[in-house]
């Protein structure tokens, strides 16, 4: 169902780029960690919040593949996990990709 956005979302994890997309009519540029199925079986996307589109707030947040639009990988790299960052999230039941 995902499968081009799953495709694409790895390659940003592995190569470490930017994305950007559209969450419940909110503009978003994120740095991808950590790729997965969470305890709902919903397909998701834990990234850091840059802070950079708009009004948004820096920090960790999962979205919902169902719910992202317009996504794009954008050129620009980040070069570090950020703190907090845990590879074994216990939200997820299911891990596909990660840092």
């Amino acid at each position: 169902m995902y499968s081009y956005l799953l495709e694409e979302l790895s390659k940003a994890i592995g190569a470490r780029l930017l994305v950007s997309f559209e969450y419940e009519n909110e503009s978003h540029v994120v740095e991808p960690h950590l790729l997965g199925q969470n305890k709902q079986h919903e397909t998701c996307l834990l990234a850091w919040r840059t802070g950079k589109a708009g009004q948004q707030r820096q920090g960790w947040q999962c979205f919902l593949l169902s719910r992202m639009q317009n996504t794009r990988l954008t050129d620009e790299r980040f070069s570090k996990k950020r703190p907090g960052y845990d590879p074994y999230d216990s939200t997820m039941s299911r891990i596909y990709y990660r840092i």
